[in-house]
Order: structure tokens, then sequence, then C-alpha cells
């Protein structure tokens, strides 16, 4: 990387589309926290699985057709690349697809229906291929495991009444947008195997580990108002998908940082004024709902998932669902920029974070506002942390020390443009895993 090449990477509609897309999955996929089952019953709750793509016939992989020849054709053909298994799985395949007939039409007994076609393909192999055998019916017995458990999960969800989800237009808006729906789904256990999960995916559960919900969860609204919380939440959502899907479908580059700007970050004071009311109790009309539902996708989401609290830490300082989700966020977006920077996905004890700060010679607010709108948006680098009067700080990508500081130096050109002056910047060593995740954590209480 070196001249400009860097930012003018990051700027390109096609690039800032992906990472800003990427982003919001990240912020949607803890929906199904908002919810009186997730209180109730915590990482019990299947709550990644409320999209239901599988039994809604949305599945990237299985289209309309959800069978388990279908996700055993997907996920054999996908993995395995060795001549042995690779010969075992066609035989297995080619022997269920010409009894598909008499596959069963009651979902458990798929079960037995397996281990009869497994019985069947065995007898067939030689003992040079039975080691292959093992590893393909290992991988059968899995897949059918999983689909049958995702399959049972989600026909509970859809059975809840009122519908978990009841927005028109929601389900639909996440279907045009599959990779975002992937970091919703793909957080805890489906039948997908991990071997197929997208690389976005894989990034964000590395985020995930070690970050298991400590004590019960609980909310600060009452139960049923909670579902009226999360109903609204939904109803923003599906309007800003609306608009991001219409404008794409002209083409990546009519999505400007001048929209996501609009999408993101928009807070009218007089819809700010309706949420307020409705958290004191009151109906929101159908024009007051509608003027809500502009609200930008970081206001919403800080408004709606603040209303649950995750955990207390052992200083006393409870975290929300709304602090959990933002950190993951955060650290994501710049996990994400670093990997497409280096032109390669990091493996997972390679995933790390830098903090970026830059400090005007005097406090500016409107300076601030507009670097803001630079790193994360214009240049999606990463988001901010905190800031006092006339410094501003932003998770930054884990880039090795010479990228990184090329980075910074074609930065501080953008931001001499928008303060007037030339600024101290800072960036800090490279953080990894779990470090990375705890100096983010104590550096944003420490000075927010």
């Amino acid at each position: 990387m070196s001249g400009g090449n860097g930012l003018r990477l990051l700027g390109s509609p096609d690039v800032r589309n992906a990472i800003l897309l990427n982003e919001i999955g990240v912020l949607v996929h803890s929906v199904g926290m908002l919810s009186r089952e997730f209180i109730e019953k915590g990482t019990a709750f299947p709550h990644h699985l409320v999209l239901r793509r599988l039994t809604r016939g949305s599945d990237p992989r299985l289209a309309s057709e959800d069978s388990l020849f279908s996700a055993l054709h997907s996920s054999l053909s996908a993995l395995l690349h060795d001549a042995d298994r690779k010969a075992v799985a066609h035989e297995l395949l080619t022997d269920m697809a010409g009894s598909r007939l008499g596959i069963p039409s009651s979902y458990p007994a798929f079960g037995e229906w397996v281990d009869r076609a497994l019985f069947a393909a065995i007898k067939k192999c030689d003992a040079d291929h039975i080691g292959a055998f093992d590893q393909v019916a290992h991988m059968v017995r899995q897949v059918w495991a999983d689909l049958a458990w995702q399959r049972e999960q989600e026909e509970a969800i859809g059975a809840i009444e009122p519908s978990f989800i009841s927005v028109q237009g929601f389900y639909d808006g996440l279907d045009q947008l599959p990779f975002v729906a992937d970091l919703v789904e793909m957080m805890g256990r489906t039948w997908h195997p991990e071997a197929l999960l997208p690389p976005e995916a894989r990034l964000l559960r590395v985020l995930q580990e070690g970050e298991e919900v400590m004590g019960g969860p609980r909310t600060l609204e009452e139960e049923v108002r909670l579902s009226e919380v999360r109903q609204l939440y939904c109803e923003v959502l599906a309007n800003q998908l609306l608009e991001i899907n219409n404008i794409r479908k002209d083409g990546p580059g009519d999505l400007g940082s001048w929209f996501w700007k609009a999408r993101l970050y928009s807070a009218p004071q007089a819809a700010m004024t309706l949420l307020r009311r409705f958290d004191d109790g009151a109906t929101l009309k159908d024009e007051e709902r509608e003027a809500v539902r502009w609200l930008g996708l970081w206001p919403i989401t800080e408004w709606a998932y603040g209303k649950v609290v995750l955990w207390r830490q052992e200083a006393g300082v409870e975290i929300s669902l709304w602090e959990h989700t933002r950190r993951q966020a955060s650290l994501y977006k710049s996990a994400v920029v670093q990997s497409l920077v280096e032109g390669r996905w990091p493996k997972p004890s390679q995933v790390a974070w830098r903090m970026l700060e830059i400090s005007l010679d005097q406090p500016r607010t409107d300076a601030l506002s507009g670097i803001k709108e630079l790193v994360e948006v214009e240049y999606p680098l990463g988001n901010e942390l905190c800031r006092d009067g006339n410094s501003i700080r932003f998770t930054f990508p884990g880039l090795e020390d010479e990228p990184a500081e090329e980075l910074v130096r074609q930065l501080e050109r953008e931001i001499v443009d928008i303060a007037g002056s030339v600024p101290q910047i800072s960036l800090s060593p490279a953080m990894k895993g779990r470090q990375g995740i705890a100096v983010e954590a104590s550096e944003r209480t420490r000075l927010g």
C-alpha cells in the first residue's frame, strides 16, 4: 500500500458498502435478545434463529427446497476434495438421489432413513475406503442432527404468539442482503458445517469467544413492553433496509457516503422526542411512527438495546445489550478493514486492533463530528470509542506498523481540511484477541 491507495480502497463505493453492510449485520445480530424468551432462558434461547430462514425457505444453500438431501448435497459437494472421500460421497449421494421417493414424510423419521442409506453405502465400500466412509458418515449424521434441531427451534419460534417479528418488509429486506442475514443467523448452531461459514461470520465468532453472558440477563422494561420495543425497532430496520435495497438496484456506486450518513446517524430531535414519549407509555399515531421509522440505525439500536442488561461486572458496572453490541460492531469493523487492506482473512490468532486518537488544538464539536464521519463512513476504518472537548478516539485496524502509519498519514491530510489546523494523531500498538477487547472496553469506560 503506497501513496493514497489505502484510503482510495476504503473510500471506493463497493468497499465502503461492503464494510458498512457488514456493520449493520453485527448491529442486527442481537435482535433476538430483545425478548421475554431470552430474558427467561438466556443463551438457551436460540435467538440467532429468529430470521427462520430454514423454515421460510430462504436458506441461501437450500433455497426453497428444505430437505436433508439438499443439505447433504450442498455440504458434501463443497467440502470434500480428496479423491477417496469424494468418491464415497458421490456414491452416497447417487444412492440417496435414486431413493428420494422413499424418504419418509415425517421429518423425525429421516434419521432412520439416513442410517439405512449409510448401511447400504458401506456394503459397497472396499477396505481401502472404510476410513473415508467413516469421515463422510460422521458429516452426514452431523448435518442431519443439526438440520433437525434447527427446524425444531425455528418452528418453536414461529409458533410464538404474538409473532416474534411481525413487521412487514423486515424478512424481505434481509433476504435481499443474504450476507447481512448470515451475521444474524450464523452466530450459533445451525445445520451449516463450520467450514461452510462465510469468512465474515467466522470473524464475528472470533469476537464472541469468551463473551458469554455472565449471570442472568434482565430487562428494564415490562416483558410485554419489550415486545413492542422490538417491533418498533424492526419497523425502523425494515424501512432502512428498503431504502438500501432500492438504491442498490442501480449498482453499488449509487450508495455514497452521503447516503450512509443518513442511514446510520439520522436522529431528528422530533423523532427522538417521540421515542421518549413511547418510553413513557404513549401510543404513537401512524404519522408519528412514520417519523420514527426514519431514525438512523445507530440511534434506534442504542435506544432498543439499551433496555436489556446482559450482566454486571465485578466493579458493579452493568453491561447493556447496547454496550455489548456496540463494542462488537466497532472491533469487527476495524478487523474487516484489516482483512481488506491485507488482502486476506486473518487467522483467529492474528485478528488485531489499534486505537487511533486525534486531538485538536482547541475544543471544536463541529470538527470532531466531521472527523467522526470521515473515519466511520467516508473511509470506514473503525468507530468512535470516546471523546472529550478537543479529542476523539476510534478503533483502528490492527495492521503492521508501516501500513498503519501510512494510512494515518493519508488520513491526516483529510483531517486538516476538516479542522483547519494540523492535529495531533497517535496510534496505539496492535492488540490481539482478548487483550484488544479488554483494552478497548477499559479505555472507553475510563474516557467515555
